[in-house]
């Protein structure tokens, strides 16, 4: 079997510009490269072709090899992180940024852009808008490993994902799915939007005909609390005296 467009599949790679690994799937590697993170999840990597989760150059690698094998290849800027544009790069003034005055090198946001700070000149800091890696060519080691049929499956890592959080989802009779939202999921502005997007790609690549969003609300146990004397310290009677003295001598005469 070969991967194809659409195919949910789990691959372990590594990352590297300019001979320096800068992401991997491998915690040995990680390690080794010392980029390992506490807290990060290591092991084959989640990608669904053509869903834009990777590079347009690795995925073409992707495309049409064999589940269970392994190779490496180099993607272009055009085809990785894009082409490096001396337009993208603006002077903006200092104190545009109120809270904190940022240093050379940080990555900041400027109007809802993300881009670098590379030079101050007077009250004015130059920020970079292009992608850290633009104009760099960047090289994939990579193992496929495995492809993913079951569809609760895959629709519960569409959600992991795209909204970044896990939910109980079923795939139920009639090709129809229901996906578990928690009240609480109401407070993010970003929710209706995400929620929207997970439908129609659920949709479009399980052949589902319907997704609906299951609202749940659920009691939360009362908090009950109770007072626990701590317990007598050794050789002491319940007054705390010393249970030599708490007793009564006996009658020697």
């Amino acid at each position: 079997m070969t991967v194809k467009d659409s195919d949910f599949i789990r691959v372990d790679y590594t990352e590297s510009v300019d001979g320096r690994v800068i992401s991997t799937t491998i915690r040995d590697v990680a390690m080794k490269n010392e980029i390992y993170e506490d807290g990060v999840e290591y092991g084959p990597a989640l990608i669904i072709v053509g869903s834009g989760d990777v590079v347009e150059g690795f995925r073409d690698e992707l495309m049409g090899k064999e589940i269970g094998s392994a190779g490496s290849v180099e993607v272009p800027p055009e085809k990785a992180y894009g082409v490096r544009d001396p337009e993208n790069v603006e002077l903006i003034p200092l104190n545009k940024f109120k809270k904190e005055r940022p240093e050379i090198g940080m990555r900041v946001s400027v109007d809802g852009k993300m881009g670098t700070l590379t030079r101050t000149i007077g009250r004015k800091a130059r920020i970079d808008f292009n992608h850290v890696l633009a104009g760099k060519v960047v090289k994939y080691d990579y193992s496929i490993v495995e492809r993913i049929e079951d569809r609760e499956v895959k629709l519960a890592s569409l959600i992991r994902i795209f909204a970044k959080i896990d939910l109980k989802a079923d795939v139920l009779e009639g090709d129809v799915a229901e996906i578990d939202s928690p009240w609480e999921m109401s407070y993010y502005k970003e929710w209706p939007m995400i929620r929207r997007g997970v439908a129609e790609m659920a949709m479009r690549l399980l052949d589902l005909k319907e997704v609906r969003y299951i609202e749940s609300h659920k009691l939360t146990p009362p908090v009950t609390t109770q007072l626990i004397s701590p317990p007598s310290k050794s050789g002491e009677t319940e007054e705390g005296k010393p249970a030599a003295d708490a007793a009564e001598p006996d009658d020697q005469s």
